[in-house]
């Protein structure tokens, strides 16, 4: 998942924490601020972390494009029985997942 998805799922959760954080500098300064400008600043604030991890996100995406597999050979695949596994060690316990079906018992006669 890219860091701009995660920012943009939890967008009121950082909303309300640059607010709480631009309230707490103003009670440790000694200082009350409108409402107006907690509006603007907070707004301004969200917006920038908005565009910064976009940006750190189509950057990523640009340097695995233009250097090939160079930078992605950390990354592992691993597909059996039709399910793949992306970035998983081939050892790992979850790559090992085996689903089995019930057998059919015959209903018991009473």
């Amino acid at each position: 998942m890219a860091i701009s998805d995660i920012v943009v799922s939890n967008f009121t959760t950082i909303y309300v924490a640059v607010i709480a954080c631009i309230k707490a500098y103003g009670v440790a300064c000694g200082r009350s601020f409108s409402g107006g400008f907690m509006l603007i600043v907070s707004t301004t604030v969200v917006v920038v972390i908005l565009v910064a991890t976009l940006t750190w996100d189509v950057s990523r995406k640009a340097m695995y494009a233009f250097a090939g597999d160079h930078y992605q050979l950390h990354t592992q695949e691993m597909c059996k029985g039709g399910i793949c596994w992306h970035g998983v060690a081939v050892r790992s316990p979850a790559s090992q997942v085996r689903f089995r079906l019930p057998r059919h018992v015959p209903y018991a006669t009473l």
